[in-house]
Parts: C-alpha cells; sequence; structure tokens
C-alpha cells in the first residue's frame, strides 16, 4: 500500500504541472474566435498521452526500484556465479502512450559476462524497446493490411511521428506474435485430438478443451463445412532460389438458418410436389481456418474448428467443396454421414471450359452447348447425361503439356462426382450448392492480405499472418492474446 500511496503522490503532482503547462495553450485555443474543435481534442489528447508516458514512466521506475529492494546486491547467475548490482540505468521503450523512460537497476555476473536489468522480464521489456501493447496493437492491424499501412495507421492516430515506426518493424513484432498464436492453437488441437483418440472421457469434455463458439444448450439443426484452396507466392527454400506459387487451404464453417432465398431447383423433381422450400444461409459468425499444410493435418484443424462450432450437436452436417480429392477425403476421414456437395458453380465452370475446348473461346457454339447442357442436365442433377453429352463431342488435342483432353478429364469429374450433384434434392432441404462462403474466405483470409500486388512471402512469414489473420476474423484474437504465457 505504500508503494502504492507514494506513486498516486507522485502522479498527481506530475498532473498538475502538466495542467499548468496546458493552460496557456489551451486558452488560445478557447479564446479564438474562429474556434476549432478539432484543434482543441488534439490538443488536449496530445497532453493526455504525454502525461500518461510520464506516469508510465514513473510507475516502471518505481516498481524495478522495489523489485531491486527486495532482490537485493546479488542475484543468481544461470552459470553458477552471482549478478551484482552495478548501477541503475534508464531505459526508453515505444508504448501506446508515446517514448516513455523509465530507470531500473542493471545487474551484471563477471564470470559469464551476463547482464540483466530487473524489471524489464517483470513487464516483457527483455531485449525488446517495444511494450506487450504495441506489439498487440501492430500485429492485430497488419492481419487486416499491409505492415506499411499498419504502421501509418498508428503513427497516424496516436499522433506519433512517422518515423517512430516502419512497415519492416511492424513486421519484427507482429510474425513471431502470430507464430506463437499458431503453436498455442496447435497445442491445443493436439491436446483435443489425444483425448478424442484415447476416448477419455465423454466428448464433451473433450470439446471443452477448445473452447465452443456457439452456446452448448443451443440445438444446432445444419452445420456447413466448405473447403477450398488459393495459391500464393512463396520464396524459394531459405530465401534463395526462385519463387513458387503453392496452396494455401482454406475452410469456413458456419451454422445454418432459414434464409430469404426461396429454392427454385426444388421444382425440378420428377414427379413430385415441392413445397416453397427456403435456401439456408450463415447464422452468425463465419469462423475460417487456413493453411500451407497437407491435407490430413488441414482436415485435423477444420475437424477442430467444426467442433468448436457444435459439431457433436448437430443434426445434419453439409460439405461443400468444388471436387478437389483432398476435400472429399477429410469430409470422409472426419464427418462420415455429412451430406457432400459438389459446388454448382465449379461444376458449371467445367461444362464451359468444355465449350471452349472443343469449339473455341467466344464461340456462339459454344455458349449455345454449354448453357443447353447446364439448363437440360446440371441445374437436374443428370450427371450421367452430361457425361454422355460429353463423350458425344469430337475429339480435340490435349492442352500443352498435358496428356488428356479437357472434354476427358471434365467427363471423369463429372462420374466421380454424380453422387454430389443431386442439386434439385438438395435445394428441396433447403440446403446451399455453393461455396459462397468459402470462395468469400479465401479473398477475404488470404487473397486481400497475402497476394497484395508485389507481396512474397517465406514459409514462416506466411503462416505467421494466417495464424493473426484467422485469429482476427474469427474474433478470437484478444482471448488468445490474453492466454499466452505471461513475462515472468
Amino acid at each position: 500500500m505504500t508503494e502504492q500511496r507514494e506513486l498516486l503522490e507522485r502522479m498527481l503532482a506530475q498532473a498538475e504541472v502538466c495542467v499548468k503547462q496546458l493552460h496557456p495553450r489551451l486558452g488560445a485555443v478557447v479564446s479564438d474566435k474562429d474556434r476549432n474543435l478539432v484543434e482543441l481534442e488534439r490538443l488536449i489528447f496530445e497532453a493526455v498521452l504525454q502525461l500518461g508516458a510520464i506516469w508510465l514512466g514513473m510507475a516502471l521506475s518505481l516498481y524495478a526500484s522495489h523489485l531491486a529492494e527486495e532482490a537485493g546486491t546479488r542475484l543468481p547467475c544461470s552459470c553458477g556465479g552471482a549478478m551484482r548490482w552495478v548501477s541503475e540505468r534508464a531505459k526508453t521503450v515505444l508504448s501506446l502512450l508515446g517514448k516513455v523512460t523509465y530507470r531500473r537497476v542493471y545487474y551484471h555476473c563477471a564470470v559469464c559476462k551476463r547482464g540483466e536489468a530487473i524489471g524489464d522480464r517483470r513487464w516483457g521489456l527483455e531485449h525488446t524497446r517495444t511494450t506487450p501493447g504495441v506489439t498487440q496493437l501492430v500485429a492485430y492491424l497488419a492481419a487486416g493490411g499491409g505492415f506499411e499501412n499498419a504502421a501509418r495507421e498508428v503513427c497516424r492516430t496516436l499522433l506519433w511521428p512517422s518515423k517512430w515506426l516502419s512497415g519492416k518493424q511492424v513486421q519484427r513484432l507482429a510474425e513471431p506474435l502470430g507464430q506463437r498464436l499458431g503453436e498455442m492453437e496447435a497445442e491445443t488441437v493436439a491436446q483435443w485430438w489425444q483425448m478424442v483418440t484415447a476416448a477419455r472421457g465423454v466428448v464433451a469434455q473433450a470439446s471443452a478443451v477448445l473452447g465452443e463458439v456457439t452456446d452448448a444448450a443451443t440445438p444446432v439443426k445444419r452445420l456447413y463445412v466448405q473447403m477450398d484452396g488459393i495459391t500464393v507466392r512463396v520464396r524459394g527454400i531459405a530465401g534463395k532460389g526462385s519463387d513458387m506459387w503453392r496452396e494455401v487451404k482454406v475452410g469456413a464453417v458456419f451454422v445454418a438458418e432459414r434464409g430469404r432465398h426461396l429454392s427454385q431447383l426444388a421444382k425440378l423433381i420428377p414427379g413430385r410436389d415441392v413445397v416453397d422450400e427456403w435456401v439456408d444461409r450463415p447464422q452468425g459468425l463465419i469462423t475460417y481456418v487456413a493453411g500451407r499444410i497437407e491435407a490430413a493435418p488441414f482436415g485435423l484443424k477444420v475437424y477442430a474448428e467444426a467442433t468448436r462450432r457444435g459439431l457433436e450437436r448437430a443434426a445434419e452436417v453439409v460439405i461443400l467443396g468444388d471436387g478437389a480429392h483432398w476435400i472429399w477425403h477429410i469430409a470422409e476421414e472426419h464427418f462420415p454421414g455429412a451430406v457432400q456437395i459438389l459446388d454448382f458453380w465449379h461444376a458449371s465452370e467445367w461444362v464451359w471450359k468444355v465449350a471452349k475446348a472443343v469449339w473455341g473461346e467466344g464461340s456462339d457454339q459454344a455458349k449455345a452447348w454449354a448453357e443447353a447442357q447446364i439448363a437440360e442436365h446440371l441445374v437436374k442433377g443428370d450427371a450421367e447425361g452430361l457425361v454422355d453429352e460429353i463423350e458425344k463431342l469430337p475429339s480435340v488435342p490435349p492442352p500443352a503439356g498435358e496428356s488428356r483432353s479437357t472434354p476427358e478429364k471434365a467427363a471423369d469429374y463429372f462420374r466421380n462426382n454424380a453422387g454430389r450433384m443431386r442439386y434439385p434434392e438438395y435445394r428441396a432441404l433447403g440446403m446451399q450448392i455453393g461455396t459462397g462462403a468459402v470462395e468469400s474466405a479465401v479473398k477475404k483470409v488470404v487473397g486481400q492480405r497475402c497476394k497484395m500486388p508485389g507481396t512474397r512471402w517465406n514459409e514462416e512469414g506466411l503462416a505467421a499472418v494466417l495464424h493473426l489473420r484467422t485469429h482476427v476474423l474469427n474474433d478470437r484474437y484478444d482471448r488468445a492474446i490474453a492466454s499466452l504465457p505471461k513475462a515472468a
């Protein structure tokens, strides 16, 4: 209590000094006949930040001195020797309040030459001149835009000189934090998976390790899991060699509710009277997973996210994908019994690819054939009829560098996915038949952030930014930051 009282007295005295310094400047603004509220706000904001920086320096200095008093003149050193009290040294750090200078006691070991300023480790300021608050802020902003943009936003908002923070500094602060969030997430998923595979306890106890987003008491009528991939420019190994385009897998998970769009395809079911059916739409938050990783670990991430969203309570699960084999493998392994649907728009793209391969880009014949096949076969879920029409087409050579023609590949694509193309039946149940959520996710999670003009990544940096971005978009950033191990 004595320590706190001492600090408060000093803070009050400093506040009085700052108010006296502000008085003439404030009076000039208020007495000006052309009173400017923007100038008044800025003046008071600057004063508050200046006072706050002084207060923070006072608090850090006072607590550091008390830590030193408790520790005494010697500290044990990791080498087995002892670090001795050398001197009191000042340090300036960049905080949310601006630059803050504080004093702390410095210890040094004569044996191993190691030094430590007591207090730095306590506040997470060891080997850094930036406070954790600044790091967390710039990492949050960097998840939404480029590193340079984050630096500009912080400097402009907090009235800092632009030289105080650069894009490179933001990158050096944000990426390690993203890596730590990724490691913590991986540890959580691994612990959960170990409990699930070991069959220890009930599923709910294992799921509690992940932390559910949805209310455990609320039933989940239908849960959607959509998956897709997008390529990102990645540097060669160790930053050397040619750049490569590598796939980042993205998943979107959401609980469905009745939407406002009436199904039209449901009326195409032959011999069946179908009442009006409303098509599902996302209820609440769409959450994302992303990673430049193999299908197996990605599938586990998607499964964990679906569990968070209420998979065990879902009456029905729908998996939507573009036809990539890895998507269906994940569906079979982690979501047995789920309804698997081939994205209608990807299927229609394949019809157009065939038409263009046979008649050429922009051909009237290509347009007429594609539109006819989509209307007569695809929308009706008639994969067999569509394959028959493709096989009637004249032979065309394969594209350069490939062994099979586009119509041949398309025929196999529709054969392999025939059981996932019953579009009128899906619509009659109110199900989505397009991967709009994950298509948007691919752009939102990866495209807008990781494919900016001129952007190229190394593997570690890309992974770190994806961890930051998904935590922010999933509204879990603050909770995850709060869960990070604190400075010793």
